[in-house]
């Protein structure tokens, strides 16, 4: 068994995240999603948008 690991993609990219997964036969895959943009977001931004992600990860790393 390898390391387990999540999905991160932001808002715009959900639909092509879920699409993808389909295709691949993996309709219930999950992942997580972030507000876009994260390029321009200042270090609070992106600390606030990083607990998001990590409250979002725990518990598809856990299950």
């Amino acid at each position: 068994m390898g390391k387990r690991a999540v999905v991160l993609c932001t808002t715009p990219f959900e639909v092509t995240a879920r699409n993808i997964a389909r295709v691949l036969g993996l309709p219930d895959y999950p992942f997580l999603t972030v507000q876009h943009p994260v390029g321009s977001c200042t270090l609070p931004e992106l600390k606030q948008r990083a607990e998001v992600a990590y409250q979002q990860a725990l518990p598809i790393l856990l299950a």
